[in-house]
């Protein structure tokens, strides 16, 4: 996540209060169907918190394409499952003490109970995508859990030491890791929209706004040692201006894609989301 003060999050949370009021009780009417599966308390404990930003984007983009006759919800939900559960694998591998500012799901629960949790999450995704007749949200779903499987360990066999990381590779873990995601919720969004014949070109916006998203957060951890950001082979001032720069393009970038839409509040606060990252 983009290191933000509580002030900031505080604003954020505030401006979108009623998307992601909509979003938990999505959340929690999915969960509450699998409230007997042993996995649910401890899925549920790391559903906790977070600002929901992914699911936001799905929200935001199908309001500003006009929501279509499917309901976006449930989507959300189990957009918000997948990065949940990426997040749970990540703090494995990375032996991580805190998420959300509270211990992580693998201290609490076990590692095995950690890794079960994906096979749970996939079955409740799987059971999302078949709710719709838009067969794309299945898809796009499918799609990101793919790369971003892929792009964790492209960056586990990448990342060796300081230098060893090159810049196409870094770029592309990025857009493996995190980015993908962000192309399936905009993606979904416009799927499920009146639009729906935008939702490839949304995609690409979503993409562009994920990698503004995750370099500006490594930028945050530049000083963190082993994060993947200080592994680069570019270093020192040239390594942080190359990586600030970059999410300025891509956060530009992803701005433009917005040129055309009807105004509407929902185009404007997503507006507002893209600048928060460049």
């Amino acid at each position: 996540m983009v290191k933000e003060s509580t002030s900031q999050e505080l604003r954020f949370l505030k401006e979108h209060q009623a998307y992601i009021e909509r979003i938990d009780e999505g959340i929690r009417e999915l969960m509450a169907k699998h409230s007997s599966h042993p996995l649910y308390a401890p899925l549920s404990y790391s559903l906790e918190g977070g600002k929901r930003l992914r699911p936001l984007v799905v929200l935001l983009i199908n309001e500003s394409l006009g929501r279509g006759v499917e309901d976006p919800i449930p989507a959300t939900s189990a957009i918000e499952l997948l990065h949940t559960v990426s997040l749970i694998h990540d703090d494995i591998i990375d032996k991580e003490n805190v998420r959300r500012n509270k211990r992580p799901y693998y201290q609490l629960y076990g590692i095995d109970s950690a890794l079960l949790s994906a096979d749970f999450v996939l079955g409740v995704i799987l059971e999302v995508a078949s709710r719709y007749r838009e067969k794309s949200v299945g898809s796009e779903l499918s799609r990101a859990a793919i790369e971003m499987s892929s792009g964790e360990e492209l960056e586990r066999k990448t990342s060796q030491g300081p230098g060893e990381v090159s810049w196409k590779d870094y770029v592309r873990i990025l857009e493996l890791k995190t980015a993908s995601l962000f192309r399936a919720s905009a993606s979904v969004g416009a799927a499920l929209s009146s639009q729906r014949d935008l939702s490839s070109k949304m995609g690409e916006f979503g993409l562009k706004l994920g990698m503004a998203y995750q370099l500006r957060d490594d930028l945050a951890d530049i000083e963190k040692p082993g994060e993947l950001i200080n592994l680069l082979e570019v270093e020192g001032e040239e390594r942080s201006r190359k990586v600030a720069e970059s999410a300025e393009d891509y956060g530009r970038s992803a701005l433009k894609m917005l040129d055309g839409l009807s105004p509407s509040a929902s185009l404007e606060k997503l507006s507002k989301l893209v600048m928060e990252y460049f």
